[in-house]
């Protein structure tokens, strides 16, 4: 048994190596601080890879240093690092576990796990299973029926909502950042691109931003907030 733990929390990585060393006694463990320190696979002429380093479990820390608010996976998966993933974050929110089981983890696990749940999930993952809380399910499919008309519903047509003015709710500081963009006319590509987000991720923020704003549809929510004042700092700071 080969087991990865990557994690740049070193009381947290202790604990999560104690962990997987008391589910299997004889396994050999690496663990690492930072993606950085992975081993540096030559490539092979089609860019691939030339080595690989097979794991039977990954433990993975989610926000990691080497992969610069990126996709970590693919930066185990750039360097020749194979094996089922099971993300161990800080993070308990469905987004977050979209965003992870969408870039291709088995597992989805906030540190906040009691250790007996963890060790039977990692073994799961270990055993080509996957893994995410009841509770964080339960917002996934909530999230997802939200999202099947996502499309149409921002560029659709009709009568504005009501409820002019401020938001029904503070706006999220990620939320504000979409916002922002949306007012340049970024599409969700580019503002993925630019805040390092999966575009299904940006698609459920401006959904949620059209909800708050009473907005119909993108333009009507650029309004809104320009007239609620939320856009002036952004907009100017984008301009300068």
């Amino acid at each position: 048994m080969k087991i990865l733990v990557a994690d740049d929390h070193p009381l947290f990585r202790d604990a999560l190596e104690l962990s997987v060393r008391q589910a299997w006694p004889d396994a050999e463990i690496g663990c690492i601080g930072s993606l950085l320190e992975l081993p540096t696979a030559p490539a092979s002429a089609d860019g691939s890879p030339a080595m690989l380093f097979r794991y039977d479990l990954i433990v993975l820390d989610w926000r990691m240093p080497g992969a610069e608010g990126g996709n970590p996976i693919a930066v185990l998966r750039q360097a020749g690092v194979q094996g089922p993933v099971a993300v161990v974050t800080g993070a308990e929110d469905a987004l977050t576990a979209l965003e992870v089981l969408r870039c291709g983890a088995e597992a989805f696990l906030p540190k906040t796990t009691p250790r007996r749940i963890l060790a039977q999930a990692l073994r799961l993952v270990a055993e080509g299973g996957s893994f995410v809380p009841k509770c964080v399910a339960l917002d996934l499919l909530h999230m997802t029926d939200l999202s099947l008309d996502i499309d149409e519903a921002e560029e659709a047509d009709g009568a504005p909502l009501d409820g002019e003015g401020a938001p029904s709710s503070p706006l999220t500081d990620r939320e504000q950042q979409v916002l922002s963009m949306l007012a340049t006319g970024a599409t969700n590509k580019e503002i993925g691109r630019h805040l390092s987000l999966q575009e299904v991720t940006v698609k459920l923020h401006t959904r949620r931003i059209l909800r708050k704003l009473g907005a119909r549809n993108r333009t009507d929510a650029v309004r809104r907030a320009q007239q609620a004042g939320l856009l002036s700092r952004s907009l100017n700071e984008a301009s300068s």
